[in-house]
């Protein structure tokens, strides 16, 4: 994203705009104006020389000492780079740069190509996240978690693969939502100057891209069309650009905005899971490798809040249709959502790649809460069983016992209390309902398994996944030792 909103690659396509320009309106004979040496009127020309636009194809990249480091106004930059072109770079296209079409050609196809550039690196970047996601909670389906209902205190046992599992189907339909919008953005064509433009000061000395095509109105639509095909754009959206770029904005808007908020109902459960030590965060001591129990604690849970707040801040500022998306003195708005965007999503994969789930922790917490989770049928009434529990009197020092014995000691105390031993089978069926999870994995399975939700979303990336995933299974493989030939 640095790169993509930097300025030497702002000032790179407003080249290559003025090319794709020249060269279409090449392909459909521009009419231009030369100065008559001897005198002040203007000559005719009919014909953009091949040379011309091969010179103008080589500056297509702006150099270092170009770009100014120092923030201007973006129309006074695009005349700072102009004159670049026209004087230094390429001066045979002095005549016929930026032929017939108004400041908001650039600008405004220049931020539909960053938002289209902008939207693909979004993409691909969640898409690898949901590929973490998916492999996490496929090798934690069965294992299993405590967590509590929604605006209660009432606890129950799913698996840790289920929470994930829905982390990664709730960024699914996000990524499905970004893909729809990257596949509707489309060119804001020529922007040509109109008679009516002509009235402007700015332009009063200018002809209209009509008159540059001789009053033929069917070259101007073709315009349109050839700088669509070259931008790599499927629409064209020049005839209701002004309502389209309004609906665009807001939909990128509310898209981040959403981004910020689901990964804020995470980072409630990364909460809850630390409070409880049954999944922490982790750093790995060796880079590369899975992080182990004695790895120390790292939290970017905090970070990732407040890194989620701030994108819904700035996804909030630019829906408002008050605020310039191509204007100003300050970033380009467009570069800060998508910067914040792409930080959320790579601090929350970088959480995702060091959880480290802690089993004593995870079946201490759930034994303790076992009672709070056992009713019927040994009872309708859980505070008559949890009245009968208070009796089996569990003292403060038994939590300093290993896990696997707090969990024996418990079960020994209920069979040797005399409501639970007349009710043996019942209290076992109590704790197998309680520690039933067969509905969690199957809902893993629809979402994270072969064939699933995320499977099908991760489709369009696969190549990309297999590049950045390429040297994992080489750092992974397992050392093979091979007796020596005669032992």
């Amino acid at each position: 994203m640095e790169r993509l909103f930097s300025l030497e690659s702002r000032y790179s396509i407003w080249r290559k705009l003025w090319l794709w320009l020249a060269q279409s309106q090449k392909e459909l004979g521009i009419v231009y104006r030369v100065p008559n040496p001897n005198d002040n009127t203007f000559m005719k020309e009919r014909i953009i020389e091949d040379d011309a636009i091969e010179q103008l194809m080589r500056c297509c990249h702006a150099l270092t000492y170009q770009v100014s480091a120092k923030k201007i106004d973006h129309v006074l930059d695009l005349r700072v780079q102009y004159h670049f072109v026209t004087d230094l770079d390429a001066p045979r296209s002095k005549y016929w740069l930026n032929l017939g079409v108004t400041h908001g050609y650039i600008l405004e196809n220049t931020e539909q190509i960053l938002m289209a550039d902008a939207v693909d690196i979004l993409n691909t970047k969640i898409a690898m996240l949901l590929y973490r996601l998916r492999n996490f909670a496929m090798d934690h389906r069965s294992t299993q978690c405590l967590m509590y209902r929604p605006d209660s205190e009432t606890p129950y046992i799913t698996t840790v693969g289920e929470r994930v599992a829905g982390w990664a189907k709730a960024l699914g339909t996000l990524l499905r939502a970004f893909q729809i919008l990257r596949c509707n953005i489309g060119s804001a064509g020529s922007q040509p100057i109109t008679s009516s433009e002509q009235n402007s000061i700015e332009f009063f000395d200018k002809l209209s891209m009509l008159q540059h095509f001789e009053g033929d109105r069917s070259k101007c639509e073709r315009l349109d069309d050839l700088l669509r095909r070259k931008m790599g754009f499927e629409h064209c959206r020049a005839k209701d650009y002004f309502q389209y770029s309004c609906g665009t904005n807001a939909l990128l808007g509310r898209l981040c905005d959403s981004l910020g908020d689901t990964v804020l109902q995470f980072v409630e459960d990364l909460d809850h899971f630390d409070s409880t030590r049954q999944l922490v965060e982790k750093r790995a001591t060796n880079d590369g490798s899975p992080v182990i129990a004695g790895d120390p604690l790292y939290r970017q849970s905090p970070l990732l809040k407040v890194y989620a707040e701030t994108l819904m801040q700035v996804a909030q500022t630019f829906m408002d249709p008050h605020v310039s998306k191509i204007y100003g003195h300050e970033e380009y708005i467009m570069a800060r959502l998508f910067k914040h965007a792409a930080r959320v999503v790579r601090v929350l994969q970088s959480i995702t790649e060091r959880l480290y789930y802690d089993a004593p922790n995870a079946y201490t917490i759930k034994w303790l809460k076992m009672p709070l989770m056992m009713s019927s049928p040994l009872d309708d009434n859980s505070f008559s069983i949890m009245w009968h529990l208070g009796g089996i009197g569990i003292e403060d020092d038994w939590m300093n016992l290993p896990f696997q014995l707090r969990v024996d000691g418990f079960l020994a105390r209920l069979r040797n209390d005399e409501f639970f031993r007349r009710h043996a089978d019942m209290v076992r069926d109590a704790i197998l309902s309680v520690e039933e999870v067969s509905h969690s994995q199957t809902l893993v399975d629809e979402i994270c398994g072969e064939g699933g939700i995320i499977a099908k979303r991760l489709q369009p990336y696969r190549w990309y996944i297999q590049q950045m995933t390429a040297g994992e299974a080489r750092l992974q493989a397992p050392l093979m030792i091979q007796a020596a030939p005669g032992h």
